[in-house]
């Protein structure tokens, strides 16, 4: 048992004056601010206590182009043990197989984070990706969240391809459950999902384009904000998710890492992506004179487009306008909710949510209200979770503020308490209509 003080702490939703944390058995028992610790029982002091961090959108999968041999999810253990070394506590698995999960819940390393997961994405067709299962109306949506939530998932996952209607009985369904649902923004957009109960979206850029405008490709859904009739509507959805309550994951660094070639090649630690995704080696071999030869492949792999010249100015103008939408969106009271997409192109896991966090510093929100957001914040939108230590409890050596930047927290930060097993959903004793669906 030790007392944890610290001159700052952060309760996950804000930051207090002289605070104190015991921590017995690696789970917090107690915490107060504002009052002396417990005499007589051991002390530590640190710069900063905050909760663990949460990556609230990640991949945790593995790709081999090989035999397998051995442990066919050595690939989804290196992504946990990344995330632990890079200090990240909490990590949802979103859009994948709950098997994959169930088997690294059961066999967790130690030093692991808290995993949680969503299962398959629950869409209409197109589906689109492999792990999906279609909803076409109140008793598949019903039947699909069912399964979902019996294979242990904390967060419903939907698609784009998802109808309106198709969404508000997942939504639905997932309320009796005691679940929150997480939309990726397509056929329903991010402000006709706040209208159907959605609680939580993703993907900023996918959230604010109209639906009539369908660029292909990252660095095109970018550009098309460079045009000023699209950023007024952009500016409509951010007023219907504040009026709404609907939290953001805004997943920009995934965004800007599978629209850039030369960023996702210059990843400092693309190597160590290699054994999880051999597919990153074409990258490596890029490096240097050879990207010049290797645009081409590139782009009909990869989907890079070669921006330059007046597409290259058009990219940067909506990639300002996408932080300026950052801003208002956090000015607006629009919660905003931590995520990586990590494993997914260039994107490293656990270090990936730092490279995340300077984009939202970029966008103007200082230190502490990045980190309050991505940790106690973050764990609240997907599940409700109301304890500040729900994801663990970290120690800085200095103020938050002292660092340069959010990269540089994996070197610093020191896990005190893991995130404790988190109890099962609360289901609702009543049904819920589709007018009352709130996730």
């Amino acid at each position: 048992m030790t007392v944890h003080t610290a001159p700052l702490l952060c309760d996950g939703r804000q930051w207090r004056a002289d605070g104190w944390v015991r921590v017995t058995g690696g789970r917090v028992t107690a915490w107060a601010t504002g009052s002396p610790p417990p005499v007589g029982e051991p002390v530590e002091r640190h710069g900063a206590l905050l909760p663990g961090l949460v990556d609230g959108s990640a991949r945790i999968t593995g790709y081999f182009n090989r035999m397998v041999e051995g442990d066919a999810l050595a690939p989804h253990r290196a992504c946990l043990a990344l995330c632990a070394e890079a200090g990240v506590t909490v990590v949802l698995g979103a859009a994948g197989h709950a098997e994959p999960c169930l088997a690294l819940a059961e066999t967790p390393a130690p030093g692991d984070p808290r995993l949680l997961w969503t299962g398959p994405v629950l869409d209409g067709p197109p589906a689109a990706t492999t792990a999906t299962r279609l909803v076409h109306d109140v008793a598949s949506a019903h039947r699909a969240v069912a399964r979902v939530a019996g294979d242990g998932a904390r967060v419903v996952r939907t698609g784009p391809s998802l109808a309106p209607g198709p969404l508000a009985q997942v939504v639905a369904a997932a309320r009796e459950h005691g679940l929150r649902v997480l939309h990726q923004p397509g056929r329903t957009g991010a402000g006709e999902a706040s209208a159907a109960g959605v609680r939580l979206v993703q993907d900023l850029p996918r959230c604010l384009l109209p639906p009539a405008v369908a660029p292909r490709g990252a660095a095109g859904a970018v550009r098309a904000f460079a045009d000023a009739s699209v950023r007024r509507r952009a500016a409509e959805t951010l007023r219907t998710l504040a009026g709404e309550g609907t939290a953001l994951v805004p997943l920009l660094h995934s965004w800007r890492r599978s629209a850039l070639l030369d960023e996702a090649v210059a990843e400092p630690l693309l190597d160590r992506l290699v054994p999880m995704a051999p597919f990153h080696q074409y990258l490596l071999d890029m490096r240097g004179p050879a990207l010049v030869f290797g645009r081409r492949y590139a782009r009909e792999h990869f989907g890079y487009e070669h921006l330059k010249g007046p597409a290259r100015r058009e990219f940067d103008d909506g990639w300002a306008f996408l932080l300026d939408a950052l801003a208002t969106a956090h000015d607006s009271g629009v919660a905003l909710a931590a995520g990586s997409d990590a494993l997914g192109l260039s994107l490293v896991p656990g270090y990936a949510l730092y490279d995340e966090l300077a984009w939202w510093e970029q966008a103007g929100l200082s230190r502490r209200t990045v980190l309050a957001a991505a940790t106690g914040g973050t764990l609240e939108a997907l599940t409700g979770a109301g304890s500040p230590w729900a994801s663990g409890l970290l120690a800085l050596p200095d103020a938050p503020d002292a660092l340069p930047d959010p990269a540089a927290l994996p070197g610093v930060l020191r896990v005190l308490a893991r995130a404790p097993v988190p109890p099962p959903p609360t289901r609702s004793t009543t049904p819920a209509g589709p007018q009352e669906a709130r996730s």
